[in-house]
């Protein structure tokens, strides 16, 4: 039977669950109790059940308010007064099926309609930064830079800004074979709306796509679309088939990547980097400090992670290959671990960067699953600061490349997948850069 949670013990369970640390939302998190570097957690001073002040008004509204309680919604909307309460607006509550599709999203199986979206503070509303290759999302007609202004279309529509960003994403994921209806604004001054009916499906998602530049056949393109699961295994392949094709410089394409997994994004970066190099610096709030090194990881087999695994001999294996001779490609929505991908290749000085300044978000989120205390969902929050191997931290400023190119304005509006290369003025820069 299905387990509801009272909101007497959400305030409890945000304290203690299982712990993984990621920088978006593409996480998973498994059902033992142990923290993002695979120490168990000692749940014993866990509070007692003695009521509290929370107890008390949630009771009065049972008792006496006019209103039904539904307490899902109520889970919302505490966790969001919490985040916001304190300045985390990141904070989150996933119920049952949210928390599956998320786990699957971030192990490569997706149900949706296949984009990927940041929050525009700016319009209030939610930017799609990308639109994946062979997603029900990209047979429709939907283009990186729409902003969903509206969920539903026509009369049913509900303002995003009224909604809130999360509220909103939640309505617009969903299950396959239901519909997903949301009204974007785009064109010149965003002053065009189009409607969308989509029909939600199964797909596996590409993390990683490459090809060998159409105007320059000694440049490889690899776009790493997110940083998921999949993302590891997808990188070497593009790597080893571009080198077998005789590639001799690269192009690492991270503009639209909204970020990923922690445990993804230093497997790729342990490819290129020497064994002990800093590869990220943490920072809890009560200023504690840890470093994470380039070295030999090992999960489990059965472990979803271990996908994530490295081993010693694999560990710089591209490092010659790309140092001096590779350039990473940014735009504004290039955030989270994709700054993270950037800064250390420039911080080690393996790659130039070429586009415009990234997003800025130097703040790790955790997802809490609710399972280790026989709840359905998760919960989400900001438990860290995290810095680069080397530069400063880059949250709320973002990483300034060594050549800003703006994209073309005529390449504003059109869907990423569809530019050439020989139209792709960014690349074409870094090209010439890399080059030179």
């Amino acid at each position: 039977m299905k387990k509801r949670i009272s909101l007497s013990s959400l305030a409890l369970i945000l304290l203690f669950a299982v712990l993984l640390t990621v920088m978006s939302s593409c996480v998973i998190v498994d059902s033992n109790l142990r923290d993002e570097y695979g120490n168990n957690i000692d749940n014993s001073g866990i509070a007692s059940d003695k009521p509290n002040k929370l107890d008390t008004i949630i009771n009065l509204f049972k008792t006496y308010s006019y209103y039904e309680i539904d307490e899902e919604v109520l889970c919302d909307a505490l966790v969001g007064g919490m985040g916001y309460a304190i300045g985390d607006r990141y904070a989150d509550y996933y119920d049952a099926e949210e928390f599956a599709l998320m786990t699957a999203e971030n192990q490569g199986e997706t149900q949706g309609i296949g984009v990927t979206v940041i929050e525009n503070a700016d319009y209030k509303c939610i930017e799609i930064i990308s639109v994946l290759p062979n997603s029900p999302a990209i047979a429709a007609g939907v283009e990186p830079g729409d902003l969903i202004v509206y969920i539903g279309t026509g009369e049913n529509k509900e303002s995003v800004a009224e909604l809130g960003y999360e509220g909103a994403l939640k309505k617009l994921q969903g299950v396959k074979g239901t519909v997903c209806e949301f009204t974007v604004a785009r064109g010149e001054g965003y002053a065009e709306e189009v409607e969308f009916s989509i029909m939600r499906d199964v797909f596996t998602s590409e993390s990683v796509t490459y090809h060998v530049c159409e105007t320059d056949a000694k440049v490889g393109i690899i776009k790493i679309i997110q940083f998921d699961l999949t993302t590891p295994l997808q990188f070497c392949t593009a790597m080893d088939s571009l080198i077998a094709d005789g590639v001799e410089y690269f192009i690492f394409d991270v503009r639209y990547n909204p970020g990923g997994d922690l445990a993804s994004i230093t497997a790729v970066l342990s490819y290129m980097l020497n064994e002990n190099d800093i590869l990220i610096k943490t920072r809890d709030r009560a200023g504690t400090e840890v470093v994470t090194k380039v070295g030999p990881v090992q999960y489990k087999a059965n472990d979803p992670y271990s996908s994530c695994n490295i081993e010693k001999a694999e560990i710089a294996k591209y490092r010659e290959k790309v140092k001096g001779k590779s350039a990473v490609l940014t735009n504004g929505s290039t955030a989270s671990a994709a700054e993270l991908f950037t800064c250390a290749l420039l911080d080690y000085e393996i790659s130039e960067i070429v586009g415009t300044t990234t997003y800025g978000k130097g703040s790790m989120q955790s997802i809490f699953a609710l399972a280790y205390y026989g709840f359905d969902g998760a919960v989400k929050m900001t438990t860290k600061k995290y810095f680069p191997p080397i530069s400063d931290g880059y949250d709320g400023i973002g990483i300034k490349p060594d050549l800003e190119v703006e994209l073309d304005k005529a390449l504003e509006n059109k869907n990423i997948y569809k530019i050439t290369d020989a139209e792709d003025n960014q690349l074409q820069a870094a090209i010439a850069l890399i080059g030179k």
